[in-house]
């Protein structure tokens, strides 16, 4: 069976996906599609409870909440694509060098790799944009370089697998340079378990990203981003509990959204998975 006939018989893989879909359709049309300016200030508006008007209600600053909730969708979607194209390009690239030439680089690679690997992701982060800077841009470094070992660990260990067959050795005789071999014969047949992991890191830092904003070290006011929409609603859980709803639940779909595709990915690209079913 194919993968895409296992992916189109895949019901929660298919719900999944059109649901992540969806919400990057979202992120991508924000601009247009908000009902309100999501910065917009309205004294008059204050705490408005969700209505045919406001479908979300309004925050303490008179905004509709459903319009930061979509613009809010942009900014952590840029974000985390940001993030894991950066993790991608610089941890597989490093990983596929060390892994095939091998020697001094790359234990002198793999032992930094471990050191980074012993603190936690979040930890990692909050350390690399404080150093940054609280801004889009600090967090978009500081979620790729805390993902960047583990691509460097995927990449080095598939392409010591890689490195020794028949047709890598067939371009070494035929005089091919070490990033032709790299490029055209090395990456083509290591890319499905890194794609995979890149499938896989995104709820991870789409949560690393809330979390920062919640602290106060993300993106910062007025930009609406979801961790920081649930810090501000937290003072106001008694007297307007719908403040969380809409952030708590994009950020709930997107990561239960990516975290199933991921999987699916997981079991359909893997034939040691594929053979235990």
């Amino acid at each position: 069976m194919s993968v895409v006939r296992r992916f189109r018989r895949d019901r929660v893989f298919v719900f999944s996906a059109c649901v992540l879909v969806g919400l990057y359709v979202v992120a991508a049309l924000a601009p247009w599609i908000t009902p309100y300016d999501p910065l917009e200030t309205s004294l008059r508006e204050v705490f408005r409870t969700p209505s045919a008007e406001h479908l979300l209600g309004t925050d303490q600053f008179g905004r509709d909440v459903l319009s930061r909730v979509i613009l809010a969708t942009r900014v952590t979607a840029k974000m985390t694509a940001a993030a894991v194209l950066l993790a991608l390009l610089l941890g597989a690239s490093l990983g596929m060098y060390v892994g095939y030439v091998g020697g001094a680089v790359e234990s002198i690679v793999m032992r930094m790799t471990d050191m980074m690997l012993i603190f936690p992701t979040i930890m990692l982060a909050i350390v690399i944009v404080t150093i940054a800077g609280p801004s889009e841009a600090g967090v978009i470094v500081a979620l790729g370089l805390s993902q960047l070992p583990k691509f460097v660990r995927i990449a080095r260990g598939v392409t010591l697998s890689v490195r020794e067959a028949p047709y890598v050795e067939a371009s070494i005789a035929v005089g091919s340079g070490r990033w032709h071999i790299l490029r055209r014969h090395i990456w083509p047949n290591i890319s499905s378990p890194i794609i995979v992991q890149a499938t896989l890191t995104l709820p991870v830092l789409v949560l690393s990203a809330s979390a920062l904003s919640f602290l106060g070290l993300g993106v910062q006011p007025p930009t609406p981003e979801w961790g920081a929409m649930l810090n501000e609603s937290k003072d106001f859980l008694r007297t307007s509990p719908y403040l969380l709803l809409g952030p708590g639940l994009a950020l709930f779909m997107f990561v239960l959204a990516s975290n199933l595709v991921g999987d699916a990915l997981q079991e359909a690209l893997n034939p040691r998975l594929e053979a235990r079913r």
